[in-house]
């Protein structure tokens, strides 16, 4: 009886030992699996950001300066 409970005992103890190793390792990949799909998904929005901003940003100043430039041609045109 003694040996069986023995048996019995570190049957339950590897048993549990394995199942909270491989509950951990799915934890952490699962974690980290998350920690880099945000991480790469913040990276392709940051750079989505910085070429929407600097696509407005040169239109803007673009048509700025087609703006004087015309306003000028006008004015050149309108006094000579």
């Amino acid at each position: 009886m003694y040996y069986y409970f023995y048996y019995y005992y570190y049957y339950y103890y590897y048993y549990y030992y394995y199942y909270y190793y491989y509950y951990y390792y799915y934890y952490y990949y699962f974690y980290y699996y998350y920690y880099y799909y945000f991480y790469y998904y913040y990276y392709y929005y940051y750079y989505y950001y910085y070429y929407y901003y600097y696509y407005y940003y040169y239109y803007y100043y673009y048509n700025y300066y087609n703006y004087y430039y015309y306003y000028h041609y006008y004015y050149y045109y309108y006094y000579y």
